[in-house]
């Protein structure tokens, strides 16, 4: 039985404020702007991905968001796919995305993707709350993106 096992060429952590409900793994140097990935009004939402990003939805009543953020070479197998999860494409101009808060945060990290073009994203919010650096009261989400090269780019 032939197994493939995709290799994780890099990984990057932050711990982001939750603003607004979301926050944003985005190419801010690139042609798009976050407003074209479209949030819905719908509360269960999860996630947004297109031309220069994704936007992700935390639960309207969590502060921060602990993301661990993996790229593959090829696509990772499902890790809790269910109503917590998203999956889609992105692509990106110069191969840099940042991973931030709605209006930017000293925990906003830059992801260097190995080059320009389309990849493909699952991202997924774990049900259960790690503590949080901003006291007992407040509550953190913990999130795990995974980008590989999309195969059936151009």
């Amino acid at each position: 039985m032939d197994v493939r096992h995709p290799t994780v060429r890099r990984t990057w952590r932050a711990r982001l404020p939750v603003e607004f409900s979301h926050f944003v793994l985005f190419d801010f140097t690139g042609h798009f702007s976050p407003v074209l990935l479209d949030p819905t009004t719908d509360s269960r939402w999860i996630g947004r991905s297109g031309d220069g990003g994704a936007l992700f939805h935390a639960d309207d009543h969590n502060l921060e968001a602990d993301v661990l953020v993996a790229l593959h070479d090829t696509e990772p197998h499902p890790d809790g796919i269910d109503g917590h999860s998203y999956s889609g494409t992105l692509r990106t101009d110069t191969g840099s995305l940042v991973l931030t808060a709605s209006t930017a945060s000293p925990g906003d990290i830059t992801v260097e993707l190995p080059a320009p073009g389309s990849y493909r994203l699952r991202a997924h919010r774990q049900p259960d709350l790690i503590d949080t650096s901003l006291g007992d009261e407040a509550r953190c989400e913990q999130w795990t993106v995974h980008l590989w090269p999309d195969p059936t780019a151009d």
